[in-house]
């Protein structure tokens, strides 16, 4: 069973505003959890210059890497000292997705926390395609953030479930963090306009996660929804509800099957206002052909 691990979050960094949103997040989860931060900042040689220093001419690699780690070491300090963390910084060199998940391996991390532009994305080196590349290939949760947050905090989080056996192993990770933010839980059964005959397991399968949530001692609604746009209807569910998180699983799609473009985990972190939490699936083999509805609970 997928379990949420916040004793080391891993923060990737570019310094710009769209990657401070993502230390706010992470830094207060890990107070509260009593986990550490890791802040890593991938260098790409081609694009040092032009993003990171536009008035200053460096040509020597190592001058500008003694440049970034005196940088990153203070922002880490800085972070320590505001919410009596510990802070690692890493600088690290190569490709960004790829060396992100690298970095949350070798260093054990639970869980990243990075920024994203979404479908504003313009010039910063953490856009959605970074965001969504490191979604997909990370084995561990990745929580993106777009935008600022009026609070921190997640008093009310969005589940949304279909009836599938991965869509629902996000719920043991959902009720974990709700735990830890006394969270109220919102549960969206989400169906096509046309999908009657999965929508009777729907109606068992919510109260069965309503009832997993009381047992902690969680405050928890439930509702059915069907839509043409499934992550547009989500997005609209959490904003009608009001969800400062929307935890969803990386292998739910919906519009354009087989498109990147058209998954359902990238819609939602490119258009969400409020940070979305993904979290990887669990595969076992042997279960493969099994679906039932109950099994799960």
């Amino acid at each position: 069973m997928i379990t949420l691990n916040t004793k080391k979050i891993l923060i990737p960094i570019d310094f710009s505003e769209t990657s401070m949103r993502a230390i706010k997040h992470g830094a207060f989860i890990a107070r509260l959890t009593k986990g550490e931060l890791i802040l890593l900042h991938v260098q790409e040689k081609s694009e040092l210059l032009d993003i990171i220093l536009p008035a200053i001419s460096m040509k020597d690699v190592s001058t500008i890497t003694k440049f970034l780690e005196e940088k990153l070491d203070k922002l880490a300090a800085d972070v320590s000292k505001e919410y009596g963390i510990r802070v690692v910084p890493i600088i690290s060199m190569g490709n960004i997705t790829s060396e992100i998940v690298e970095m949350a391996k070798e260093n054990k991390a639970g869980m990243i926390v990075m920024g994203t532009q979404g479908s504003d994305s313009s010039n910063d080196l953490f856009l959605g395609s970074n965001s969504y590349r490191t979604l997909t290939k990370s084995d561990i949760p990745v929580m993106t953030v777009r935008t600022d947050a009026p609070k921190l905090g997640y008093a009310n989080i969005l589940l949304p479930v279909d009836t599938s056996r991965h869509s629902r192993q996000k719920v043991v990770s959902a009720l974990q963090l709700a735990d830890k933010f006394a969270s109220h839980v919102h549960v969206l059964g989400i169906l096509d306009e046309d999908d009657e005959k999965h929508e009777y397991k729907l109606k068992v399968i919510l109260p069965q996660i309503k009832k997993m949530a009381e047992e902690h001692k969680l405050g928890c609604t439930t509702e059915i929804r069907k839509a043409r746009k499934r992550a547009e209807e989500t997005l609209k569910c959490a904003e009608a509800v009001k969800s400062d998180l929307i935890v969803c699983m990386r292998d739910e799609t919906t519009e354009f099957p087989g498109s990147i473009l058209g998954t359902y985990a990238h819609s939602l972190l490119n258009e969400s206002k409020v940070p979305v939490l993904c979290i990887p699936p669990e595969v076992h083999p042997e279960n493969m052909e099994q679906d039932s509805i109950g099994g799960m609970w």
